[in-house]
């Protein structure tokens, strides 16, 4: 049986994750334009990470999720186009923001399809999203940015962290939180360089 105290305790340092990002250890581009700008590339090297994995997994033995993940793919095209338009005429960040939000929207319905069919506890669910909102409530407090992708992305990854390793949705969970990894080293790795658009070029559709 699956111990409440072990869920709490693998939960929250996941999610701390989050605040730890928000909080400033993510350092600045020394070619960004302004704030704006260096957020909104850490938002695509997020989504890049997380996109470039679940391309992997989808391809590889979850079929069933292709069509979900090439609509992600084609947010995150035009997210990335906006992006790097705006980079060139820093006049359109209105613009950036509205395509930006369409992305995470994408990679949370690729998510929720994924969380609905690894049959997580809706109470666990519940718990992990209650406390991501008092996490960015603080944040928010503290006049700190938190990048709407990265929210998601650690939700999803506490959420699959609830199922059981022996449970027969086990590998479903572990393309989730694979994904939150990937995003996450994607964007360490890249913390404090200067903005390079070759590391966030868009995914391709899995045909």
């Amino acid at each position: 049986m699956f111990k409440t105290f072990k869920w709490a305790a693998v939960v929250l340092p996941v999610l701390s994750i989050l605040f730890a990002s928000a909080c400033g250890t993510q350092l600045s581009h020394p070619n960004q334009i302004n704030a704006f700008d260096g957020a909104t590339y850490d938002s695509l090297l997020l989504a890049h990470g997380a996109l470039t994995s679940f391309e992997a997994s989808v391809s590889a033995g979850y079929p069933k999720y292709k069509d979900m993940f090439n609509q992600a793919t084609v947010s995150y095209d035009a997210a990335y186009q906006s992006y790097t338009s705006f980079r060139a005429a820093p006049t359109t960040q209105p613009v950036v923001t509205v395509v930006v939000n369409n992305l995470a929207i994408a990679i949370v319905a690729l998510e929720n399809s994924l969380q609905a069919d690894m049959q997580a506890s809706p109470s666990n669910v519940a718990a992990v999203r209650a406390r991501a909102r008092r996490m960015r409530a603080s944040a928010k407090q503290a006049g700190v940015s938190v990048s709407d992708i990265l929210t998601e992305l650690e939700i999803a990854a506490a959420v699959a962290r609830t199922i059981p390793q022996s449970s027969a949705y086990a590998g479903l969970a572990e393309v989730v939180i694979e994904s939150t990894s990937s995003a996450l080293a994607a964007e360490i790795a890249a913390s404090g360089q200067p903005i390079d658009l070759s590391l966030i070029q868009p995914v391709p559709e899995i045909p």
